[in-house]
């Protein structure tokens, strides 16, 4: 059961974090918006440009998720510090190992948080960027912006949502209409292939066709259409390695081994964004040592604090790049690498505690 106590913790935890995300996402922001203005022209406009940092933004923050919660918590429990109400708080009766988990609560949240957003937000909204770049700037008439990938033909008007592994469209619509503009026939289908003279040939597909004012509903196995996109048309809707979820890059990975191509490259972010959350939570702890200064009788070290803070946030995310670049010409696994930062931010933190009272 949470008390007055965690609830306090777990919001000034909140708020330090905030604060730090606000101040560097405005200036990482600020610094994408200018280098988008450098991509402005007739048809992609300060608008679009402004539009693709906002929907980028939450991946670059996300890839900076360790630092920012890190010196947020340090934030926030130096703040305490400073007022002497970590003093006041184990002067009631909280003991170190209970305070560490009065702040494993919120970290534990945190990390959840990060997966779910990692799958469900971060990296659709990276992808749909992307995608409404490449559309705006194409300049292609008959190239629609929305929801993946459109084109239109006179009266039919067909959708892409995705391209899993970068190849096989995937979660496919037609939608044919009349000249009064009454829909005929509406198809959907699970992925696709392609076959020659851009004809592609739909799987796992439900037609729904209007015939004599009734709505029939047939399933079929395949259905071969077309003309659609060929093969070397397909780039037009990008997915990068940067748009994928977690669950995309596995996906991903698995089909470039069983396909014979290098795979490394993806095995690695796939494994960075597995640990990424994990090493955020870590962060939660490491702030302990550093900000909160259990055990001793000064509370004037808010400046010093942040400053290690700032420097410890620093070097982990130089020896995170480090260890990544190092561990691809070693070949090590990536595996190995992802989760070294998180080990060594748990034994620092070990480390530190040991010295605290």
């Amino acid at each position: 059961m949470f008390t007055t106590v965690d609830r306090y913790l777990a919001r000034k935890l909140l708020f330090g974090w905030l604060l730090v995300w606000l101040i560097m996402s405005s200036i990482f922001g600020l610094l994408a918006f200018v280098d988008e203005i450098e991509r402005v022209t007739a048809s992609y406009t300060v608008l679009d440009a402004l539009r693709f940092v906002l929907y980028t933004l939450p991946q670059r923050s996300m890839d900076l998720a360790p630092v920012i919660v890190l010196m947020g918590s340090i934030l926030a429990l130096a703040g305490l510090n400073k007022h002497s109400e970590i003093i006041a708080i184990r002067a009631a009766g909280m003991s170190l190992l209970r305070f560490f988990r009065a702040v494993t609560g919120p970290a534990l949240l945190l990390v959840m948080l990060l997966y779910a957003s990692s799958e469900y937000l971060v990296a659709p909204l990276f992808q749909q960027a992307e995608i409404q770049k490449t559309l705006t700037r194409s300049g292609q008439p008959n190239l629609l912006t929305g929801k993946g990938l459109w084109s239109n033909n006179e009266r039919r008007f067909f959708n892409v949502r995705t391209l899993k592994n970068s190849q096989v469209p995937r979660d496919i619509f037609l939608y044919e209409f009349d000249a009064q503009g009454h829909l005929l026939n509406f198809i959907h289908a699970d992925r696709a292939q392609l076959a020659n003279n851009r004809r592609w040939d739909l799987l796992d597909v439900v037609q729904k066709t209007l015939a004599r004012g009734t709505l029939e509903t047939r399933r079929k196995d395949h259905l071969e259409m077309g003309p659609f996109w060929s093969r070397d048309e397909l780039p037009a809707l990008p997915m990068s390695a940067a748009g994928m979820t977690p669950s995309d890059l596995y996906e991903y990975s698995g089909y470039l081994k069983t396909t014979n191509q290098l795979s490394s490259r993806i095995e690695q972010l796939f494994w960075q964004r597995i640990s990424l959350p994990l090493t955020t939570g870590a962060m939660v702890l490491l702030a302990v040592p550093i900000g909160a200064s259990i055990g001793s009788v000064r509370s004037n070290a808010f400046g010093r604090n942040l400053a290690m803070g700032a420097a410890v946030g620093i070097i982990f995310y130089l020896f995170s790049q480090l260890v990544q670049t190092g561990a691809a010409m070693i070949q090590v696994p990536p595996s190995v690498a992802a989760f070294a930062p998180v080990l060594l931010v748990l034994a620092v933190t070990a480390a530190l505690v040991t010295r605290m009272r």
